[in-house]
């Protein structure tokens, strides 16, 4: 078991030591070997809100920041490369988080457990202590995040999915308030699509900035990295509700593709460490859940959970828009390493079949060497999510969907509901399967 203790004030932290990390929160830089911090630059963001901020929301936010930084400091290695898992992948993780005001948390410590669980992978046990960062004070002057105006939030990452989410949102007369995780590489590209947006709206981009000297890599899967994406958006949305600026309870919009929201497996060793759930149905639940326990008014929606990529590419409502800014969305699973879409990942090959599902010229300048996805298919090295997906569009006619996609988590019990889900995941991979036919890929 790896243990984190946390705090806001330096003095008040352990010396770290084999098994035992401690985290500054909300803090600059780490303080000296074997520890870390995170938050660095979020409580200046908050302060642009320009108002207090709900105190139930701050502490969300607080136990989303540890989350990240267990998640990012706890490595899956021991120092000499080996597995630390019997499993190569679990972690037992145990944080020590001091919050504003505990108390309503202790009941939902296995809620979020259970959340984190399925989310991550890994054993999770949580203890929420007195004496945690308080809300900082609110920034007065200086450029400010307008508040007023605006009818909800939608998360905004600068891929493809959450652009078409705000061109349809704006379309339709709404004004949302876009949140974003603006992480180095990324906020660059979220700068460029938010200004070319028809109308403008205000933004909240916030970089948790997890450090460490710990003396190894960070952990780059960071599966939870949606949980606190969402405790960002819950914060703006409770902020909105607090203030009387939009009716309770106010929309959290996650506008993802029902096909990598369900992401099932493409093979059978790919349902732990290669099959994501950030934002599964299951898990929006469970997080759902955890908002109404808290008394937090706030309502995550998925309005695309039953459409595929190109279903959204070709509903679009704003396509002169969506045509200029598509080339400067991000779809790539290795974009933060090299700041180029592979071309090659899960991510963007289902990217790449969806332009041909809504027969528009798919504008993004791929790595020169994996556009031609035929000559990638022999490169061993380089071929195996394309194969993997390959293998799964070529066993799609035969295929026990509802056993596939159950594989990835529990669906809902309403049949209605459960079949809905069960068609947009078949919908989705037969767009792959016809985009690789087209290129003569699959026998």
């Amino acid at each position: 078991m790896t243990d984190f203790i946390f705090h806001h004030d330096g003095q008040r932290l352990p010396q770290g030591g084999p098994g035992t990390i401690p985290v500054l929160m909300y803090g600059a830089a780490p303080l000296r070997r074997r520890t870390g911090s995170i938050g660095g630059p979020v409580r200046s963001t908050v302060r642009r809100l320009g108002v207090p901020v709900p105190e139930r929301a701050h502490d969300l936010l607080t136990v989303a920041m540890a989350v990240t930084a267990a998640d990012t400091f706890a490595s899956r290695e021991t120092p000499d490369g080996q597995k630390e898992a019997a499993d190569g992948w679990t972690r037992n993780l145990r944080l020590r988080i001091p919050l504003a005001n505990p108390t309503p948390w202790h009941p939902l410590r296995p809620l979020l457990e259970e959340a984190l669980h399925f989310l991550s992978g890994d054993l999770w046990t949580l203890e929420f202590l007195p004496d945690g960062p308080q809300r900082p004070a609110p920034q007065r002057r200086g450029a400010r995040i307008r508040l007023h105006g605006h009818d909800g939030v939608c998360l905004f990452s600068g891929g493809l999915d959450s652009a078409i989410g705000v061109l349809d949102l704006l379309a339709d007369g709404r004004k949302p308030i876009l949140v974003s995780h603006s992480y180095r590489g990324d906020a660059e590209k979220q700068e460029s699509v938010w200004g070319s947006l028809p109308i403008k709206v205000s933004r909240f981009a916030a970089n948790a900035y997890p450090e460490s000297r710990l003396g190894y890599p960070n952990d780059v899967q960071m599966r939870t990295r949606s949980f606190n994406f969402l405790a960002f958006g819950a914060l703006v949305a409770a902020t909105l509700a607090q203030r009387e600026l939009v009716p309770e309870p106010v929309d959290l919009i996650v506008p993802e593709n029902g096909l990598i929201a369900l992401n099932p497996p493409l093979t059978a060793r790919r349902i732990g460490a290669l099959s994501t759930r950030t934002t599964h149905p299951h898990f929006l639940g469970l997080v759902q859940r955890l908002f109404d326990e808290l008394g937090l008014p706030v309502r995550i929606t998925n309005p695309y959970a039953k459409k595929t990529k190109g279903e959204m590419l070709r509903g679009c409502a704003d396509q002169a828009t969506l045509v200029r800014i598509a080339r400067e969305t991000v779809s790539c699973g290795k974009w933060k390493r090299t700041g180029k879409q592979c071309g090659k990942c899960v991510p963007c090959l289902i990217r790449r079949a969806s332009f041909h599902a809504a027969g528009m010229r798919d504008p993004t300048p791929y790595e020169p060497t994996n556009r031609d996805l035929a000559a990638v298919l022999p490169r061993e090295e380089a071929a195996d999510d394309l194969m993997a997906l390959v293998l799964a569009a070529g066993r799609l006619p035969t295929t026990d969907v509802a056993r596939w996609v159950g594989r990835t988590g529990p669906l809902p019990t309403d049949m209605a509901e459960r079949q809905a889900l069960l068609d947009v995941a078949q919908r989705g991979m037969a767009e792959v399967e016809d985009y690789l036919n087209s290129l003569g890929l699959i026998p």
